[in-house]
């Protein structure tokens, strides 16, 4: 069965060359910053966020640098509003919302004198059966032990178009790939797909090892969702045709860059033997 997971890892490289030398200054135009809004509902508790900042220059660090004094609400399909409050600077927060597979979601955001919008429906519960562990057969890890990833299986649901993210914890620690898969060539079918992750920089906090805990969470995320995140790794790996970075695909109106998601998450816990 085709492995249809594509991920991305962001790495940045550097290059010597060993017979002459010549300082480049590269002049790098500033850009006028663009508002970046990522929204995201989840059918949890708690699961109701959005963080609003703005784009960097090049040469900025890539803290995170929220905008506060913005209005944000979610709206449901009923009519019914949802206010976010400020829990820090740039996240608002509505502890109480959760949403329902099966409802279409709304979400407004005004900041200085902008208004940025956006909708998604909530797609139904796709259950995650199981998680195991499967040993790369040709890469070990950097200090000689196996390198293993997560395999997930799941029972596609023939009678719709589905798409997936996955994102891995280990101890606690995100891995930092773009995992996302969907059903073009297994629908309705039993699926096992390997969850890989490039680890080309040898980080050992990332690998999985024996007595790792291990948590995957499976989210079913809306078509412009999924394109969303597929550009993104796109756009920071290269496509091939372009050689420069061109900005993800958005769901948000307005001129914002970013996403917003409603979707339902699924979530399984291994101890690495």
């Amino acid at each position: 069965m085709k492995n249809t997971i594509k991920y991305i890892t962001i790495t940045l490289f550097a290059a010597a060359l060993s017979s002459c030398e010549k300082a480049i200054d590269l002049k790098l135009k500033d850009t006028t910053p663009q508002y970046v809004v990522e929204g995201v509902l989840t059918d949890a508790a708690g699961g109701c966020k959005v963080l609003l900042s703005q784009t960097k220059n090049f040469t900025d660090n890539n803290d995170f640098v929220g905008l506060s004094g913005a209005t944000v609400t979610m709206t449901d399909d009923n009519n019914n509003v949802y206010p976010l409050t400020a829990t820090s600077t740039g996240i608002y927060q509505n502890s109480t919302m959760t949403g329902t597979p099966g409802h279409t979601y709304y979400l407004n955001v005004r900041i200085d004198g902008k208004t940025f919008t956006s909708s998604c429906l909530m797609h139904p519960t796709v259950p995650l059966d199981s998680i195991y562990l499967v040993k790369d057969e040709l890469n070990n890890n950097k200090d000689g032990t196996p390198r293993k990833y997560v395999t997930v299986r799941y029972d596609d649901p023939i009678a719709t178009k589905n798409y997936y993210r996955f994102v891995q914890y280990v101890n606690g620690r995100k891995e930092e790939t773009i995992m996302l898969e969907d059903d073009e060539f297994t629908n309705g079918q039993e699926v096992n797909s390997n969850l890989r992750f490039d680890n080309s920089n040898d980080n050992p906090a990332r690998d999985i090892r024996p007595g790792n805990e291990v948590t995957i969470e499976m989210m079913s995320i809306d078509q412009a969702v999924y394109k969303y995140f597929y550009s993104l790794s796109n756009s920071a790996n290269g496509d091939g045709n372009n050689a420069a970075p061109a900005n993800p695909l958005t769901n948000i109106k307005g001129g914002a860059l970013g996403y917003f998601s409603a979707h339902t998450v699924v979530r399984k816990t291994l101890i690495a033997p």
